[in-house]
């Protein structure tokens, strides 16, 4: 073999090296960008399913179920109604106190009781998901434009980070649909809010309908 064109031990070595510091840099970016991925197919397939759920609530709803509500003198009354109704489809098996569950921000942050992101309704399902329930302070007149209760999700349940925007995500209720929480028509307010300085809200809209992915 001629000893021009064949490699030294030390070329192999660098060469090795190389190798493997592309692989360090380069597997835990592809093993989060999987998780990732991983996290918004569950986002889509729980919002797909309140929106079934919504849609059989709507479709089944009587005198007496609309009655609860109209009888219902406070907003924690009204999540109540709300939490009963829910609990057969999403199978709650238990409520779930702030002392034991607190989600957070997606930068870290404490979630402050006057946000209207504050849940202290939480429900553990069969699925191991939490779901929290708050009636927001609507209008006397409530309209078709205005979101009258907030859903939230923490597909990990218990298990951490327990953040909006990495395992938690939320929806909007309305009188005729539901919405994912953080429209909005601004792609960098978007992409701000859903990144680790961020508070995690727009999450829930983003990676619903753009898979995280603006072009």
């Amino acid at each position: 073999m001629n000893k021009s064109s064949a490699f030294t031990l030390n070329e192999i070595a660098v060469i090795g090296l190389l190798i493997l510091i592309t692989a360090f840099l380069i597997i835990p970016n592809l093993i989060e960008d999987d998780s990732k991925l991983e996290v918004i197919s569950s986002w889509k397939n729980s919002y797909k399913n309140m929106e079934y759920i919504f849609s059989a609530i709507q479709a089944q709803a009587s005198k007496k179920d609309n009655a609860v509500f109209l009888k219902a003198k406070s907003d924690e009354e009204k999540e109540k109604a709300l939490a009963d109704m829910l609990a057969p489809y999403l199978r709650f098996e238990k409520a779930v106190s702030i002392e034991d569950y607190s989600p957070k921000y997606m930068n870290g942050k404490k979630i402050n009781i006057k946000d209207e992101v504050y849940i202290t309704n939480f429900h553990l399902t069969a699925s191991g998901k939490i779901v929290g329930v708050k009636w927001l302070n609507t209008p006397h007149l409530v309209t078709d434009n205005l979101p009258i209760a907030i859903i939230s999700v923490d597909l990990n349940g218990f298990d951490k980070p327990n953040r909006w925007g990495y395992d938690v995500f939320g929806l909007n209720l309305y009188t005729n649909k539901i919405e994912p929480i953080g429209k909005t028509n601004d792609d960098f307010l978007l992409k701000l809010d859903c990144s680790s300085s961020g508070m995690g809200l727009t999450c829930s809209y983003f990676y619903y309908n753009y898979g995280g992915q603006l072009n």
